[in-house]
């Protein structure tokens, strides 16, 4: 479900530029789908500014600077 929404950037992360409206339905659909007894979803939310001080090693770095990323 998620590869709709991002990139898939290791096993279990992946890394999403949102918007407040696709950031919202991400969230309807993870509640509807996740088993809480079973599965485990962190979000980490940053804003521009910590986008912008990722240290990214290797080739690739984020292509957008939007306010959501997961």
């Amino acid at each position: 479900m998620l590869t709709g929404y991002g990139t898939w950037t290791q096993y279990s992360v992946f890394e999403c530029f949102l918007t407040a409206v696709q950031f919202t339905q991400l969230q309807i659909k993870v509640e509807k789908l996740i088993k809480p007894d079973e599965d485990s979803m962190r979000v980490y939310v940053l804003d521009v500014g910590s986008v912008k001080r990722t240290i990214t090693y290797g080739f690739q770095k984020p292509r957008q600077e939007q306010v959501i990323v997961l």
